[in-house]
């Protein structure tokens, strides 16, 4: 099968979505499919890299713009698409994020599309992030099939007037030979390590993570993720979490680490005793999943991809997003039960090694796209069939 990847906004997206592509990329390359990955040029560059093709697309100027800098060039970035394909289009387009789909819903192509977050499920919204949520209605509306990442953000669709019936559920994959228990640890200090994973956003939970300290007495944080910020320590965020960690008397067990590669990240994994993923908002779960993976236990916020991900009181501990009180109720005790750390340790990688292999998550990915395909045999018929 020949496979177009559409990423418009590669150049803002989290590194959790970024990855996704990637690996979900990978894995049907490995299949024996033929994957061509389609983003924004905004930079000089190579148009190849890793198994698949690497395409970057012509529309707006060659430098870094916002999701909402890139929307008068959509119609540009849809034009070089037709013009690259010319007479052999891909046999699906897999579309990530509604910039993608806003640009290709014109073509005359089966289409398969991912949100990675709606703005539908995240909690009060704003004038401009409803009219965003209309957008993202009729992109999924012109699909010919969608692909959720969790149970939220299907009942979303579902409420915003897509058939279940075109909607598959494909969550995010983690390389279990990679992720896994045992192998080298980082060095750590005496006492406990919490380890945060994330983009250091405001909505990653950093600064719940850094309340809930003062009720966790004996025990570091590590904040490992990327940072949106030429010099990362005058970053507004990083300034305001170490701010907030001065003013609770606990700066001195908050370190950041910057972004960690992924050679070493399961030995930094490895060295936590648990993982604390708190955001407000989470499509895909991939820092939790990896985390499992490596048998360490996880405290998440209930939302997204991490309400089915966690098994509350089986995997880890699911809580309640921005109380940090709830959340250093949750860690202070889970880190004065060793063995029921150990437990959830090994549910957790059990889960991770059998519900979210790379293989399952591609083969689910491909019958959405068979799916798609028929579904836009259908539409190219009733059209000829109106002419």
């Amino acid at each position: 099968m020949r496979i177009a990847m559409g990423a418009a906004s590669w150049e803002v997206d989290t590194d959790e979505r970024r990855t996704h592509i990637s690996e979900l990329s990978h894995g049907l390359a490995r299949g024996g499919h033929h994957v061509t990955l389609y983003t924004r040029r905004d930079s000089p560059g190579p148009f190849r890299r890793g198994p698949q093709r690497l395409v970057r697309v012509p529309a707006g100027p060659a430098a870094r713009l916002t999701e909402a800098d890139l929307l008068p060039h959509l119609d540009e970035f849809a034009a070089n698409l037709d013009k690259h394909w010319g007479g052999h289009p891909p046999d699906v387009a897999h579309l990530h994020s509604w910039t993608s789909g806003l640009a290709v819903r014109a073509l005359d192509i089966p289409v398969v599309q991912s949100f990675h977050g709606l703005r539908a499920t995240r909690q009060r919204p704003s004038a401009g992030v409803r009219g965003l949520v209309e957008i993202e209605r009729l992109v999924g509306l012109a699909a010919d099939h969608v692909i959720t990442a969790n149970d939220e953000e299907r009942t979303a669709l579902a409420f915003l007037g897509i058939p279940r019936e075109r909607m598959t559920l494909a969550t995010t994959g983690v390389d279990t030979d990679h992720f896994r228990p045992g192998g080298a640890t980082w060095t750590r200090r005496p006492g406990h390590r919490l380890l945060g994973l994330g983009d250091v956003e405001p909505h990653s939970g950093f600064y719940t993570t850094i309340g809930a300290l003062p009720r966790v007495p004996d025990a570091e944080l590590l904040i490992t993720g990327r940072i949106r910020h030429a010099v990362p320590r005058d970053s507004p965020e990083v300034t305001r979490l170490l701010r907030h960690a001065r003013d609770l008397g606990v700066a001195d067990r908050v370190r950041f680490t910057g972004p960690v590669g992924r050679a070493d990240l399961p030995a930094l994994l490895r060295s936590a005793d648990v993982v604390v993923r708190v955001p407000s908002h989470d499509p895909l779960g991939t820092p939790a999943l990896r985390v499992m993976a490596c048998g360490v236990p996880v405290v998440a916020s209930a939302v997204g991809a991490l309400r089915d991900l966690v098994v509350d009181t089986t995997t880890g501990l699911l809580v309640p997003p921005r109380v940090p009180t709830v959340l250093g109720r949750a860690l202070r005790d889970l880190l004065a039960e060793p063995v029921r750390r150990n437990t959830f340790a090994v549910a957790s990688t059990d889960r991770a090694r059998s519900a979210y292999s790379w293989a399952r998550v591609v083969a689910t990915t491909v019958d959405a796209y068979r799916k798609a395909i028929s579904a836009g045999s259908r539409r190219r018929g009733t059209r000829s069939d109106t002419r």
